[in-house]
Protein backbone atom coordinates (compact mmCIF):
# COMPACT_ATOMS: atom_id res chain seq x y z
CA UNK A 1 0.00 0.00 0.00
CA UNK A 2 1.39 3.41 -0.90
CA UNK A 3 1.57 6.29 1.53
CA UNK A 4 -1.94 7.37 2.53
CA UNK A 5 -2.32 11.12 2.07
CA UNK A 6 -5.22 11.09 4.50
CA UNK A 7 -2.70 10.55 7.26
CA UNK A 8 -0.67 13.41 8.61
CA UNK A 9 3.12 13.24 8.32
CA UNK A 10 4.77 11.49 11.22
CA UNK A 11 5.49 14.11 13.89
CA UNK A 12 7.84 12.07 16.08
CA UNK A 13 11.41 13.20 16.72
CA UNK A 14 13.13 10.08 15.37
CA UNK A 15 12.62 7.04 13.16
CA UNK A 16 10.60 4.10 14.45
CA UNK A 17 9.85 0.64 13.11
CA UNK A 18 6.50 -1.12 13.49
CA UNK A 19 5.91 -4.71 12.39
CA UNK A 20 2.53 -6.41 12.15
CA UNK A 21 2.21 -10.18 11.92
CA UNK A 22 -1.05 -11.90 11.05
CA UNK A 23 -0.55 -15.58 11.85
CA UNK A 24 -3.57 -17.30 10.36
CA UNK A 25 -4.60 -20.92 10.68
CA UNK A 26 -3.51 -21.63 7.10
CA UNK A 27 -1.46 -18.60 5.99
CA UNK A 28 0.65 -15.84 7.51
CA UNK A 29 1.08 -12.28 6.23
CA UNK A 30 3.46 -9.62 7.53
CA UNK A 31 3.66 -5.87 6.99
CA UNK A 32 5.84 -3.12 8.38
CA UNK A 33 5.96 0.65 8.58
CA UNK A 34 9.12 2.71 8.86
CA UNK A 35 8.09 5.96 10.53
CA UNK A 36 10.29 8.87 9.46
CA UNK A 37 9.85 12.43 10.82
CA UNK A 38 8.02 14.63 8.33
CA UNK A 39 6.96 11.75 6.05
CA UNK A 40 3.47 10.31 5.63
CA UNK A 41 3.49 6.71 6.97
CA UNK A 42 3.71 4.04 4.26
CA UNK A 43 2.73 0.40 4.77
CA UNK A 44 4.84 -2.25 3.07
CA UNK A 45 4.21 -5.97 2.79
CA UNK A 46 6.78 -8.74 2.90
CA UNK A 47 6.46 -10.03 -0.66
CA UNK A 48 9.45 -12.34 -0.86
CA UNK A 49 9.49 -15.58 1.07
CA UNK A 50 11.99 -18.42 0.59
CA UNK A 51 11.08 -21.03 -2.05
CA UNK A 52 8.05 -19.14 -3.36
CA UNK A 53 7.43 -19.83 -7.05
CA UNK A 54 6.07 -16.29 -7.47
CA UNK A 55 6.19 -13.36 -5.03
CA UNK A 56 3.20 -13.43 -2.69
CA UNK A 57 2.16 -11.55 0.43
CA UNK A 58 1.13 -14.77 2.16
CA UNK A 59 3.06 -17.83 3.21
CA UNK A 60 1.69 -21.12 4.61
CA UNK A 61 1.57 -21.30 8.41
CA UNK A 62 3.27 -24.69 8.21
CA UNK A 63 6.49 -26.01 9.73
CA UNK A 64 8.42 -29.26 9.38
CA UNK A 65 10.51 -30.66 12.23
CA UNK A 66 13.26 -33.23 11.97
CA UNK A 67 13.42 -36.28 14.20
CA UNK A 68 15.45 -34.35 16.78
CA UNK A 69 12.65 -31.82 17.26
CA UNK A 70 14.34 -29.00 15.37
CA UNK A 71 12.33 -26.83 12.97
CA UNK A 72 13.94 -27.34 9.56
CA UNK A 73 11.48 -25.99 6.97
CA UNK A 74 8.94 -23.18 7.03
CA UNK A 75 6.24 -21.72 4.85
CA UNK A 76 6.67 -22.36 1.14
CA UNK A 77 9.70 -24.55 1.90
CA UNK A 78 7.36 -27.19 3.32
CA UNK A 79 5.76 -27.73 -0.09
CA UNK A 80 8.97 -29.41 -1.29
CA UNK A 81 9.57 -33.11 -0.68
CA UNK A 82 12.38 -33.38 1.86
CA UNK A 83 13.34 -36.75 3.25
CA UNK A 84 14.73 -36.09 6.69
CA UNK A 85 11.58 -34.52 8.13
CA UNK A 86 9.06 -36.38 10.22
CA UNK A 87 6.08 -37.62 8.18
CA UNK A 88 3.45 -35.04 9.20
CA UNK A 89 3.87 -31.26 8.88
CA UNK A 90 2.81 -28.99 11.75
CA UNK A 91 -0.23 -27.17 10.37
CA UNK A 92 -3.47 -25.75 11.74
CA UNK A 93 -1.61 -25.63 15.06
CA UNK A 94 -2.90 -22.13 15.81
CA UNK A 95 -6.30 -23.59 16.73
CA UNK A 96 -4.67 -25.45 19.62
CA UNK A 97 -4.43 -22.05 21.36
CA UNK A 98 -8.20 -21.61 21.25
CA UNK A 99 -10.11 -20.91 24.49
CA UNK A 100 -12.24 -23.79 25.68
CA UNK A 101 -15.42 -21.69 25.67
CA UNK A 102 -15.47 -21.04 21.92
CA UNK A 103 -18.57 -22.47 20.23
CA UNK A 104 -17.68 -25.14 17.70
CA UNK A 105 -19.78 -26.41 14.83
CA UNK A 106 -18.59 -30.01 15.10
CA UNK A 107 -15.83 -32.16 16.56
CA UNK A 108 -12.50 -30.52 15.89
CA UNK A 109 -9.89 -32.90 14.49
CA UNK A 110 -6.47 -31.35 14.08
CA UNK A 111 -3.32 -32.88 12.60
CA UNK A 112 -1.11 -34.30 15.37
CA UNK A 113 1.90 -32.30 16.50
CA UNK A 114 5.41 -33.73 16.09
CA UNK A 115 6.57 -35.88 19.03
CA UNK A 116 7.55 -33.84 22.11
CA UNK A 117 6.71 -30.52 20.42
CA UNK A 118 4.18 -28.20 22.05
CA UNK A 119 2.15 -25.53 20.28
CA UNK A 120 3.99 -22.73 22.13
CA UNK A 121 7.29 -23.97 20.68
CA UNK A 122 5.78 -24.02 17.19
CA UNK A 123 4.55 -20.45 17.64
CA UNK A 124 8.02 -19.39 18.80
CA UNK A 125 9.76 -21.09 15.86
CA UNK A 126 7.28 -19.60 13.39
CA UNK A 127 7.72 -16.06 14.77
CA UNK A 128 11.49 -16.50 14.71
CA UNK A 129 11.25 -17.40 11.02
CA UNK A 130 9.05 -14.34 10.39
CA UNK A 131 11.56 -12.10 12.19
CA UNK A 132 14.41 -13.40 10.03
CA UNK A 133 12.44 -12.77 6.83
CA UNK A 134 11.47 -9.23 7.87
CA UNK A 135 15.10 -8.50 8.64
CA UNK A 136 16.22 -9.93 5.30
CA UNK A 137 13.54 -7.96 3.41
CA UNK A 138 14.38 -4.62 5.03
CA UNK A 139 18.12 -5.22 4.72
CA UNK A 140 17.90 -6.01 1.02
CA UNK A 141 15.22 -3.46 0.06
CA UNK A 142 16.63 -0.30 1.64
CA UNK A 143 20.05 1.07 0.75
CA UNK A 144 20.97 1.32 4.42
CA UNK A 145 18.68 -1.52 5.44
CA UNK A 146 21.26 -3.19 7.66
CA UNK A 147 21.71 -0.03 9.72
CA UNK A 148 17.96 0.54 9.86
CA UNK A 149 17.40 -2.92 11.30
CA UNK A 150 20.32 -2.78 13.74
CA UNK A 151 19.30 0.63 15.08
CA UNK A 152 15.51 0.38 15.13
CA UNK A 153 14.71 -3.32 15.77
CA UNK A 154 15.70 -3.20 19.49
CA UNK A 155 12.87 -0.69 20.11
CA UNK A 156 10.36 -1.69 17.45
CA UNK A 157 6.70 -2.36 18.16
CA UNK A 158 5.25 -5.72 17.18
CA UNK A 159 1.52 -5.93 16.47
CA UNK A 160 0.09 -9.45 16.59
CA UNK A 161 -3.42 -10.21 15.40
CA UNK A 162 -5.81 -12.52 17.20
CA UNK A 163 -9.27 -13.92 16.53
CA UNK A 164 -12.07 -12.15 18.42
CA UNK A 165 -12.37 -15.05 20.84
CA UNK A 166 -8.74 -15.05 21.96
CA UNK A 167 -8.33 -13.50 25.42
CA UNK A 168 -5.61 -12.59 27.88
CA UNK A 169 -4.35 -16.14 28.35
CA UNK A 170 -3.84 -16.61 24.61
CA UNK A 171 -2.30 -13.14 24.27
CA UNK A 172 0.13 -13.90 27.08
CA UNK A 173 1.29 -17.10 25.38
CA UNK A 174 1.73 -15.21 22.11
CA UNK A 175 3.74 -12.48 23.86
CA UNK A 176 6.02 -15.07 25.45
CA UNK A 177 6.53 -16.67 22.04
CA UNK A 178 7.46 -13.27 20.58
CA UNK A 179 10.00 -12.75 23.35
CA UNK A 180 11.53 -16.20 22.90
CA UNK A 181 11.63 -15.64 19.12
CA UNK A 182 13.74 -12.51 19.65
CA UNK A 183 11.23 -10.03 18.25
CA UNK A 184 11.50 -8.13 21.54
CA UNK A 185 13.48 -8.74 24.71
CA UNK A 186 11.95 -9.52 28.09
CA UNK A 187 11.83 -5.86 29.11
CA UNK A 188 10.26 -4.95 25.78
CA UNK A 189 7.33 -7.30 26.21
CA UNK A 190 4.94 -4.36 26.52
CA UNK A 191 5.88 -3.36 22.97
CA UNK A 192 3.99 -6.44 21.77
CA UNK A 193 0.45 -5.26 21.11
CA UNK A 194 -2.66 -7.16 20.08
CA UNK A 195 -5.51 -6.28 17.77
CA UNK A 196 -8.40 -8.48 16.73
CA UNK A 197 -8.40 -9.67 13.15
CA UNK A 198 -11.88 -8.23 12.57
CA UNK A 199 -10.87 -4.77 13.77
CA UNK A 200 -7.73 -4.79 11.65
CA UNK A 201 -9.73 -5.97 8.64
CA UNK A 202 -12.33 -3.21 8.86
CA UNK A 203 -9.57 -0.61 9.12
CA UNK A 204 -7.88 -2.09 6.05
CA UNK A 205 -11.16 -1.96 4.13
CA UNK A 206 -11.52 1.73 5.04
CA UNK A 207 -7.86 2.43 4.23
CA UNK A 208 -8.06 0.74 0.83
CA UNK A 209 -10.86 3.00 -0.34
CA UNK A 210 -12.95 0.03 -1.48
CA UNK A 211 -15.83 0.84 0.89
CA UNK A 212 -15.75 4.64 0.70
CA UNK A 213 -19.41 4.76 -0.31
CA UNK A 214 -20.29 2.95 2.90
CA UNK A 215 -18.32 5.22 5.21
CA UNK A 216 -21.14 7.56 6.19
CA UNK A 217 -21.29 9.32 9.52
CA UNK A 218 -23.76 7.58 11.88
CA UNK A 219 -23.83 4.59 9.52
CA UNK A 220 -23.30 0.99 10.61
CA UNK A 221 -21.05 -1.80 9.38
CA UNK A 222 -20.72 -5.47 10.21
CA UNK A 223 -17.27 -6.89 9.55
CA UNK A 224 -17.17 -10.64 8.89
CA UNK A 225 -13.65 -12.05 8.63
CA UNK A 226 -13.94 -15.60 7.28
CA UNK A 227 -10.47 -16.97 7.89
CA UNK A 228 -8.85 -20.36 7.72
CA UNK A 229 -9.84 -21.51 11.20
CA UNK A 230 -12.02 -18.84 12.77
CA UNK A 231 -14.80 -16.53 11.66
CA UNK A 232 -14.81 -13.16 13.43
CA UNK A 233 -17.90 -10.94 13.38
CA UNK A 234 -18.09 -7.42 14.85
CA UNK A 235 -20.53 -4.54 14.43
CA UNK A 236 -19.35 -0.92 14.18
CA UNK A 237 -20.99 2.49 14.24
CA UNK A 238 -19.25 5.21 12.22
CA UNK A 239 -18.90 8.29 14.42
CA UNK A 240 -16.78 10.33 12.02
CA UNK A 241 -15.19 10.00 8.58
CA UNK A 242 -13.18 13.23 8.30
CA UNK A 243 -10.60 14.36 9.13
CA UNK A 244 -10.04 10.86 10.55
CA UNK A 245 -12.12 7.71 10.69
CA UNK A 246 -13.64 7.13 14.11
CA UNK A 247 -15.55 3.96 14.96
CA UNK A 248 -17.17 2.36 17.96
CA UNK A 249 -18.35 -1.18 18.42
CA UNK A 250 -22.12 -1.46 18.18
CA UNK A 251 -22.27 -5.15 19.09
CA UNK A 252 -19.91 -7.38 21.02
CA UNK A 253 -17.34 -9.12 18.86
CA UNK A 254 -17.93 -12.82 18.35
CA UNK A 255 -15.70 -15.66 17.24
CA UNK A 256 -16.64 -19.02 15.73
CA UNK A 257 -14.58 -22.05 14.84
CA UNK A 258 -16.10 -22.21 11.37
CA UNK A 259 -13.34 -21.27 8.95
CA UNK A 260 -12.11 -22.80 5.72
CA UNK A 261 -10.40 -25.76 7.40
CA UNK A 262 -13.82 -27.13 8.31
CA UNK A 263 -14.78 -27.23 4.63
CA UNK A 264 -11.58 -29.17 4.02
CA UNK A 265 -12.26 -31.53 6.91
CA UNK A 266 -15.72 -32.34 5.57
CA UNK A 267 -14.20 -33.04 2.15
CA UNK A 268 -11.48 -35.23 3.66
CA UNK A 269 -14.08 -37.33 5.49
CA UNK A 270 -15.93 -37.73 2.19
CA UNK A 271 -12.77 -38.82 0.33
CA UNK A 272 -11.86 -41.27 3.09
CA UNK A 273 -15.26 -42.93 2.92
CA UNK A 274 -15.52 -42.94 -0.90
CA UNK A 275 -12.01 -44.35 -1.41
CA UNK A 276 -12.09 -46.86 1.46
CA UNK A 277 -10.56 -50.17 0.41
CA UNK A 278 -9.06 -48.80 -2.80
CA UNK A 279 -5.45 -48.14 -3.73
CA UNK A 280 -5.98 -44.53 -2.60
CA UNK A 281 -6.93 -45.64 0.91
CA UNK A 282 -3.65 -44.40 2.38
CA UNK A 283 -3.09 -41.42 4.68
CA UNK A 284 -0.22 -39.94 2.65
CA UNK A 285 -2.17 -40.26 -0.60
CA UNK A 286 -5.26 -38.85 1.08
CA UNK A 287 -3.29 -35.78 2.19
CA UNK A 288 -2.27 -35.14 -1.42
CA UNK A 289 -5.88 -35.49 -2.56
CA UNK A 290 -6.98 -32.98 0.08
CA UNK A 291 -4.16 -30.66 -1.01
CA UNK A 292 -5.41 -30.83 -4.62
CA UNK A 293 -8.97 -30.18 -3.44
CA UNK A 294 -7.89 -27.07 -1.50
CA UNK A 295 -5.98 -25.67 -4.46
CA UNK A 296 -8.64 -26.24 -7.12
CA UNK A 297 -12.19 -27.52 -6.52
CA UNK A 298 -12.62 -25.71 -3.20
CA UNK A 299 -11.58 -22.35 -4.67
CA UNK A 300 -13.49 -22.68 -7.95
CA UNK A 301 -16.81 -24.15 -6.84
CA UNK A 302 -19.70 -21.77 -7.50
CA UNK A 303 -23.42 -21.95 -6.93
CA UNK A 304 -25.03 -23.77 -9.84
CA UNK A 305 -22.04 -25.98 -10.61
CA UNK A 306 -23.30 -29.53 -11.06
CA UNK A 307 -19.96 -31.30 -10.91
CA UNK A 308 -16.36 -30.76 -9.78
CA UNK A 309 -13.27 -32.94 -10.01
CA UNK A 310 -10.30 -33.58 -7.75
CA UNK A 311 -7.04 -35.13 -8.96
CA UNK A 312 -6.00 -38.50 -7.51
CA UNK A 313 -2.69 -40.28 -7.94
CA UNK A 314 -2.34 -42.04 -11.30
CA UNK A 315 -4.64 -42.28 -14.34
CA UNK A 316 -6.88 -45.19 -13.39
CA UNK A 317 -10.61 -45.30 -14.23
CA UNK A 318 -13.11 -46.81 -11.76
CA UNK A 319 -16.61 -46.05 -13.11
CA UNK A 320 -18.57 -47.19 -10.02
CA UNK A 321 -16.60 -44.69 -7.86
CA UNK A 322 -16.86 -41.84 -10.35
CA UNK A 323 -13.13 -41.94 -11.13
CA UNK A 324 -12.08 -41.19 -14.69
CA UNK A 325 -8.40 -41.14 -15.69
CA UNK A 326 -7.34 -40.45 -12.12
CA UNK A 327 -9.93 -37.74 -11.43
CA UNK A 328 -12.67 -38.17 -8.81
CA UNK A 329 -16.07 -36.71 -9.69
CA UNK A 330 -17.85 -34.73 -6.97
CA UNK A 331 -21.45 -33.67 -7.53
CA UNK A 332 -22.67 -30.16 -6.80
CA UNK A 333 -24.78 -31.46 -3.91
CA UNK A 334 -21.73 -33.14 -2.36
CA UNK A 335 -19.69 -29.97 -2.71
CA UNK A 336 -22.46 -27.95 -1.06
CA UNK A 337 -22.46 -30.37 1.88
CA UNK A 338 -18.81 -29.51 2.59
CA UNK A 339 -19.71 -25.83 2.99
CA UNK A 340 -22.98 -26.37 4.85
CA UNK A 341 -21.86 -26.24 8.51
CA UNK A 342 -19.57 -23.17 8.20
CA UNK A 343 -22.17 -21.35 6.10
CA UNK A 344 -24.93 -21.93 8.64
CA UNK A 345 -22.66 -20.83 11.49
CA UNK A 346 -21.67 -17.63 9.66
CA UNK A 347 -25.29 -16.73 8.89
CA UNK A 348 -26.26 -17.38 12.50
CA UNK A 349 -23.39 -15.20 13.71
CA UNK A 350 -24.38 -12.36 11.40
CA UNK A 351 -27.98 -12.52 12.58
CA UNK A 352 -26.86 -12.37 16.22
CA UNK A 353 -24.66 -9.35 15.44
CA UNK A 354 -27.56 -7.53 13.82
CA UNK A 355 -30.03 -8.47 16.53
CA UNK A 356 -27.68 -7.30 19.28
CA UNK A 357 -27.44 -3.98 17.46
CA UNK A 358 -31.22 -3.92 17.04
CA UNK A 359 -31.04 -3.39 13.29
CA UNK A 360 -31.60 -6.69 11.52
CA UNK A 361 -34.24 -5.11 9.26
CA UNK A 362 -32.37 -1.80 8.82
CA UNK A 363 -31.66 -1.30 5.12
CA UNK A 364 -28.72 0.96 6.00
CA UNK A 365 -26.79 -1.96 7.45
CA UNK A 366 -23.78 -3.20 5.47
CA UNK A 367 -21.70 -6.37 5.72
CA UNK A 368 -18.04 -6.39 4.70
CA UNK A 369 -16.62 -9.84 3.97
CA UNK A 370 -12.89 -10.50 4.07
CA UNK A 371 -10.71 -13.56 4.49
CA UNK A 372 -9.92 -16.61 2.42
CA UNK A 373 -13.26 -18.37 2.85
CA UNK A 374 -15.10 -15.22 1.75
CA UNK A 375 -13.26 -15.40 -1.58
CA UNK A 376 -15.06 -18.66 -2.35
CA UNK A 377 -17.60 -17.93 -5.14
CA UNK A 378 -20.09 -20.32 -3.55
CA UNK A 379 -19.77 -18.88 -0.04
CA UNK A 380 -19.95 -15.30 -1.30
CA UNK A 381 -23.05 -15.87 -3.42
CA UNK A 382 -24.82 -17.61 -0.55
CA UNK A 383 -24.07 -14.75 1.86
CA UNK A 384 -25.18 -12.16 -0.70
CA UNK A 385 -28.45 -14.10 -1.07
CA UNK A 386 -28.82 -14.15 2.73
CA UNK A 387 -28.37 -10.37 2.78
CA UNK A 388 -31.05 -9.86 0.14
CA UNK A 389 -33.56 -11.63 2.39
CA UNK A 390 -33.13 -8.81 4.92
CA UNK A 391 -32.36 -5.96 2.53
CA UNK A 392 -28.73 -5.90 3.69
CA UNK A 393 -25.82 -5.07 1.38
CA UNK A 394 -23.01 -7.64 1.41
CA UNK A 395 -19.70 -6.82 -0.25
CA UNK A 396 -16.08 -7.92 -0.53
CA UNK A 397 -13.40 -5.22 -0.81
CA UNK A 398 -11.53 -5.33 -4.09
CA UNK A 399 -7.90 -6.38 -4.10
CA UNK A 400 -6.00 -9.08 -2.23
CA UNK A 401 -7.64 -9.49 1.15
CA UNK A 402 -4.89 -11.77 2.45
CA UNK A 403 -2.89 -8.71 3.48
CA UNK A 404 -5.99 -6.96 4.86
CA UNK A 405 -5.35 -7.89 8.47
CA UNK A 406 -1.59 -7.25 8.47
CA UNK A 407 -1.97 -3.75 6.99
CA UNK A 408 -5.05 -3.04 9.09
CA UNK A 409 -3.06 -3.87 12.21
CA UNK A 410 -0.61 -1.08 11.34
CA UNK A 411 -3.54 1.31 10.81
CA UNK A 412 -4.92 0.30 14.21
CA UNK A 413 -1.62 1.10 15.92
CA UNK A 414 -1.14 4.45 14.20
CA UNK A 415 -4.67 5.84 14.03
CA UNK A 416 -6.51 4.69 17.17
CA UNK A 417 -9.71 4.75 15.11
CA UNK A 418 -11.88 2.63 17.44
CA UNK A 419 -12.92 4.68 20.45
CA UNK A 420 -15.10 2.21 22.34
CA UNK A 421 -15.87 -1.49 22.51
CA UNK A 422 -18.70 -3.65 23.75
CA UNK A 423 -17.97 -6.16 26.50
CA UNK A 424 -18.35 -9.79 25.45
CA UNK A 425 -19.11 -11.05 28.97
CA UNK A 426 -19.63 -9.99 32.58
CA UNK A 427 -16.41 -9.26 34.50
CA UNK A 428 -16.18 -9.41 38.25
CA UNK A 429 -14.60 -10.88 41.37
CA UNK A 430 -15.39 -13.28 44.18
CA UNK A 431 -16.01 -11.52 47.51
CA UNK A 432 -16.75 -12.36 51.13
CA UNK A 433 -20.21 -11.51 52.45
CA UNK A 434 -21.87 -11.63 55.86
CA UNK A 435 -23.72 -14.90 56.44
CA UNK A 436 -27.50 -14.37 56.44
CA UNK A 437 -29.44 -17.37 57.86
CA UNK A 438 -32.67 -15.97 56.36
CA UNK A 439 -31.24 -16.20 52.83
CA UNK A 440 -32.00 -19.61 51.19
CA UNK A 441 -28.80 -19.51 49.11
CA UNK A 442 -26.78 -18.83 52.26
CA UNK A 443 -28.46 -21.71 54.09
CA UNK A 444 -27.39 -24.02 51.22
CA UNK A 445 -23.82 -23.04 52.07
CA UNK A 446 -24.14 -23.06 55.86
CA UNK A 447 -21.28 -25.58 56.21
CA UNK A 448 -18.99 -23.12 54.43
CA UNK A 449 -19.52 -20.22 56.86
CA UNK A 450 -16.46 -19.08 58.81
CA UNK A 451 -15.84 -16.75 61.70
CA UNK A 452 -14.26 -13.51 60.52
CA UNK A 453 -11.57 -11.53 62.33
CA UNK A 454 -14.23 -9.39 64.03
CA UNK A 455 -16.38 -12.30 65.20
CA UNK A 456 -18.84 -12.07 62.28
CA UNK A 457 -19.90 -15.17 60.33
CA UNK A 458 -18.85 -14.90 56.67
CA UNK A 459 -19.38 -16.69 53.38
CA UNK A 460 -16.82 -16.59 50.58
CA UNK A 461 -17.50 -16.87 46.86
CA UNK A 462 -20.21 -14.28 46.24
CA UNK A 463 -20.16 -12.72 42.77
CA UNK A 464 -19.42 -9.00 42.63
CA UNK A 465 -19.67 -7.52 39.15
CA UNK A 466 -17.28 -4.89 37.84
CA UNK A 467 -18.81 -4.47 34.39
CA UNK A 468 -21.83 -6.08 32.75
CA UNK A 469 -22.02 -7.94 29.46
CA UNK A 470 -22.84 -5.91 26.31
CA UNK A 471 -21.80 -2.68 28.02
CA UNK A 472 -20.09 -0.03 25.91
CA UNK A 473 -16.70 0.97 27.30
CA UNK A 474 -14.55 3.78 25.99
CA UNK A 475 -10.95 2.89 25.31
CA UNK A 476 -9.72 5.34 27.96
CA UNK A 477 -12.22 4.23 30.63
CA UNK A 478 -11.09 2.58 33.84
CA UNK A 479 -13.42 0.46 35.92
CA UNK A 480 -12.66 0.12 39.60
CA UNK A 481 -13.51 -2.24 42.42
CA UNK A 482 -12.93 -1.29 46.05
CA UNK A 483 -11.11 -3.68 48.36
CA UNK A 484 -10.17 -3.77 51.98
CA UNK A 485 -7.07 -5.33 53.54
CA UNK A 486 -7.06 -6.02 57.26
CA UNK A 487 -4.41 -4.04 59.11
CA UNK A 488 -2.22 -6.05 61.47
CA UNK A 489 0.45 -4.33 63.54
CA UNK A 490 3.17 -6.79 62.53
CA UNK A 491 2.36 -6.87 58.79
CA UNK A 492 5.47 -7.50 56.68
CA UNK A 493 3.92 -9.05 53.59
CA UNK A 494 2.19 -6.36 51.56
CA UNK A 495 1.45 -8.49 48.50
CA UNK A 496 -2.19 -8.58 47.52
CA UNK A 497 -3.87 -10.39 44.68
CA UNK A 498 -7.40 -10.77 43.38
CA UNK A 499 -8.82 -13.04 40.76
CA UNK A 500 -10.86 -11.64 37.87
CA UNK A 501 -13.64 -13.87 36.56
CA UNK A 502 -15.81 -13.72 33.47
CA UNK A 503 -19.40 -14.89 33.22
CA UNK A 504 -20.36 -15.58 29.61
CA UNK A 505 -24.10 -16.23 29.95
CA UNK A 506 -26.98 -13.81 30.38
CA UNK A 507 -27.37 -13.14 34.13
CA UNK A 508 -24.72 -14.09 36.71
CA UNK A 509 -25.85 -16.19 39.70
CA UNK A 510 -25.23 -15.03 43.26
CA UNK A 511 -22.29 -17.38 43.90
CA UNK A 512 -19.57 -18.46 41.50
CA UNK A 513 -19.29 -22.04 42.79
CA UNK A 514 -21.67 -24.85 43.62
CA UNK A 515 -22.47 -25.36 47.35
CA UNK A 516 -19.77 -27.38 49.05
CA UNK A 517 -17.64 -27.65 45.91
CA UNK A 518 -14.74 -25.85 44.30
CA UNK A 519 -16.23 -26.31 40.82
CA UNK A 520 -17.16 -23.10 39.04
CA UNK A 521 -20.80 -22.75 38.01
CA UNK A 522 -21.06 -23.23 34.20
CA UNK A 523 -20.55 -19.92 32.46
CA UNK A 524 -17.80 -18.73 34.82
CA UNK A 525 -14.13 -18.68 33.80
CA UNK A 526 -11.07 -17.45 35.66
CA UNK A 527 -9.63 -14.75 33.39
CA UNK A 528 -6.55 -13.53 35.25
CA UNK A 529 -5.04 -12.63 38.61
CA UNK A 530 -4.18 -9.01 39.43
CA UNK A 531 -1.33 -8.62 41.95
CA UNK A 532 0.29 -5.59 43.59
CA UNK A 533 2.48 -4.46 46.47
CA UNK A 534 0.37 -2.50 49.01
CA UNK A 535 3.28 -1.18 51.07
CA UNK A 536 2.93 2.43 49.90
CA UNK A 537 -0.83 2.24 50.27
CA UNK A 538 -0.59 0.91 53.83
CA UNK A 539 1.82 3.66 54.86
CA UNK A 540 -0.08 6.52 53.26
CA UNK A 541 -3.76 5.78 53.92
CA UNK A 542 -5.60 6.04 57.22
CA UNK A 543 -6.69 2.93 59.07
CA UNK A 544 -10.45 2.41 59.18
CA UNK A 545 -12.58 0.29 61.49
CA UNK A 546 -15.50 -1.77 60.27
CA UNK A 547 -17.32 -5.05 60.77
CA UNK A 548 -14.16 -6.94 59.77
CA UNK A 549 -11.92 -5.00 62.16
CA UNK A 550 -9.15 -2.54 61.28
CA UNK A 551 -8.54 -2.26 57.56
CA UNK A 552 -7.05 -0.23 54.74
CA UNK A 553 -9.13 0.69 51.69
CA UNK A 554 -7.94 0.81 48.09
CA UNK A 555 -9.23 0.32 44.55
CA UNK A 556 -8.16 -2.03 41.81
CA UNK A 557 -8.64 -0.21 38.48
CA UNK A 558 -9.13 -2.27 35.35
CA UNK A 559 -8.93 -1.02 31.77
CA UNK A 560 -11.13 -3.24 29.60
CA UNK A 561 -11.71 -0.95 26.62
CA UNK A 562 -8.49 -1.95 24.90
CA UNK A 563 -7.77 -5.34 23.38
CA UNK A 564 -5.79 -6.28 26.51
CA UNK A 565 -6.71 -6.08 30.19
CA UNK A 566 -4.46 -3.74 32.16
CA UNK A 567 -4.63 -2.89 35.86
CA UNK A 568 -3.31 -0.51 38.50
CA UNK A 569 -4.01 0.38 42.14
CA UNK A 570 -5.57 3.59 43.43
CA UNK A 571 -5.75 4.97 46.95
CA UNK A 572 -6.13 8.38 48.60
CA UNK A 573 -3.33 10.42 50.12
CA UNK A 574 -4.66 13.62 51.69
CA UNK A 575 -7.85 13.07 49.64
CA UNK A 576 -5.85 13.05 46.41
CA UNK A 577 -5.94 9.90 44.23
CA UNK A 578 -2.57 8.19 43.98
CA UNK A 579 -1.83 5.31 41.62
CA UNK A 580 0.49 2.35 41.95
CA UNK A 581 1.45 -0.45 39.57
CA UNK A 582 -0.23 -3.83 39.37
CA UNK A 583 0.54 -6.88 37.29
CA UNK A 584 -1.88 -9.09 35.38
CA UNK A 585 -0.98 -12.78 35.34
CA UNK A 586 -2.53 -15.73 33.53
CA UNK A 587 -2.45 -19.46 34.20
Amino acid sequence: MSADNRRAPYAGPSKKLIISIDVGTTFTATSFCLLQPGNVPKFEEILRWPKQATPDAKVPSVLYYDNDGKARAFGAETEDEVGFFVPAPSKEWKLLLRPAHLPIIKDLVLPPLPPNIQVDQIFTDHLSYIKDQVKAYITSTYGSGGDIWDILSPTMYVILTTPNGWEGSQQNRMRQAAIKAGLVDEEGGRRVKFVTEAEAAVLYAADSGSVNDWLVEDGHLILCDCGGGTVDITGYKINAVKPALKLEESSASRCYLAGAVFVTQAAKAFFKERLSGTEWDDEDILQKIVYNFDRNAKKKFAEGDTVCYVQLDGHKTVPNLGITRGRLKITGEEMESFFKAPLEQIKEGLEIAFENGGRLADSHQKVILVGGLASSPYMYSKLVAWGKEYGISVSRPDGPTVKAVANGALAWHLDASVGSRVTKCHYGISVVTTFDPANPEHREREREKKLGVNGVLELAGEWSGIVAKNQKIKVADELSQSFIANKLANTTNFEHSCRIYAYRRLTPPTFIRFPGKQTLVPGFDLICTVSADLQKCFRATPTKIGWSGKYKEFDVCLALGETEITARLRWLENNIPVYGPATVAYD
